[in-house]
């Protein structure tokens, strides 16, 4: 609660702000001046500490596998929350005193957030490895954002960045590069290593995953995925969302048919009460995100890069947009996003139900397949071994 009160008033006070970023990244480097380099030593950061997922947890998992010659830390907000996941893997709590020394004597930072805390202490000797944790191309990022955005976040890319890895086409390098100030030679479109597990999976994996969720038998599973609104905040300035649903109405006109996996953004502090009924499964907070996608028969987002990620299962996908001019207009979305979907943009609960029920699913699928996975991405195979080429180029 103390960490996020500080977060908040870090990311909302622009004077305060400045006087922490100077002074604590002052301090961090005259401290680095004693702290020696492990070459061996690599720092994983994920969503700000928040999960042990996505495409950095495929590069270790891989490279513990291949190799035993690295130093592995990772960071979590709370390292006890992960103890059934890295059981004897060394962890630090982020951002203590522990975590700043191993972000200094670390050779290399392989994350999908910023692990320089919006800092500036990067030592030249340390390599920074970027993986997007998502394909960019919907909400806007970076400088792109509107004025809006605190300092904090601008502040974020400004970091030194050797390589980011991200999976797209040529668009997507144009919008990261402007928007983050980043020169397109850093950018390695080679894949992310996230959505290896989605290019072939099996029905016993389905259904493992259907019995582990607590899926009902012989009913199809929505997965409602909604991002976040940063300038959408409770009376603590966290985040939070509530959207207008009507869960009973869902469950009414959907029920027979569906259950509803409802997850959302890691940013999201703060989420409406989910009811507790055999129609809504509530899976915020689950720690790995594919396992939703693959397990899920269709998808309902607004202006999430799940999309994407989703795209790659050849599955029907609904834009359920209920602010979709107040977002554009605070927030910003990039040209495109309404091609995304067969049916366009729905902004009520009605004709997005409606549009449900009454869809072709073999031709919502196909549109998902020809419109989106194969306009936006470019591989479609395993893309670990390539990014850890890239990263270790004597391995």
């Amino acid at each position: 609660m103390f960490y996020q009160k500080i977060k908040n008033i870090l990311k909302n006070n622009f004077v305060i702000y400045l006087i922490y970023y100077y002074f604590i990244s002052f301090i961090l480097r005259i401290f680095g001046f004693f702290v020696k380099v492990d070459e061996n030593k690599i720092l994983f950061v994920v969503y700000g500490g928040q999960r042990f997922d996505d495409s950095p947890r495929v590069i270790y998992e891989h490279l513990k596998k291949q190799s035993s010659n690295f130093k592995y830390i990772w960071a979590f907000k709370d390292p006890e929350d992960f103890k059934k996941y890295l059981p004897n893997q060394e962890m630090v709590r982020i951002d203590s005193v522990s975590y700043f020394y191993h972000a200094l004597s670390s050779r290399y930072w392989i994350t999908n957030s910023s692990a320089s805390r919006g800092l500036n202490f990067l030592k030249k000797e340390t390599k920074n490895m970027m993986f997007t944790h998502g394909m960019t191309g919907i909400k806007h990022t970076g400088s792109d954002i509107n004025d809006e955005t605190t300092q904090y976040n601008r502040n974020i890319y400004k970091e030194r960045q050797d390589l980011v890895f991200l999976e797209g086409n040529s668009k997507e390098v144009n919008i990261l590069a402007k928007a983050w100030d980043l020169p397109r030679k850093v950018f390695r479109n080679v894949g992310l290593p996230r959505n290896d597990e989605l290019f072939k999976i099996s029905q016993e994996k389905i259904m493992s995953l259907r019995k582990k969720l607590n899926i009902p038998n012989g009913k199809k599973v929505i997965l409602y995925a909604p991002t976040f609104r940063d300038y959408i905040k409770d009376e603590k300035n966290s985040v939070t969302l509530n959207p207008p649903i009507n869960f009973e109405y869902w469950e009414k006109r959907l029920g027979s048919e569906y259950v509803l996996l409802f997850t959302a953004h890691y940013e999201i502090a703060n989420l409406i009460d989910i009811p507790k009924t055999d129609f809504v499964i509530n899976a915020f907070k689950y720690p790995q995100i594919n396992d939703l996608l693959i397990v899920s028969d269709l998808i309902i987002s607004d202006y999430s890069s799940v999309f994407f990620d989703f795209s790659l299962l050849e599955k029907p996908m609904f834009s359920f947009a209920f602010d979709f001019d107040e977002y554009s207009e605070r927030r910003g979305l990039y040209d495109g996003y309404e091609q995304l979907f067969p049916d366009g943009v729905h902004r009520g609960e009605e004709s997005l139900i409606t549009s449900i029920l009454n869809m072709n699913y073999e031709d919502a699928c196909r549109y998902t397949k020809e419109n989106v996975k194969y306009k936006y991405f470019e591989h479609f195979d395993p893309s670990v071994e390539r990014c850890i080429k890239n990263i270790f180029e004597e391995l």
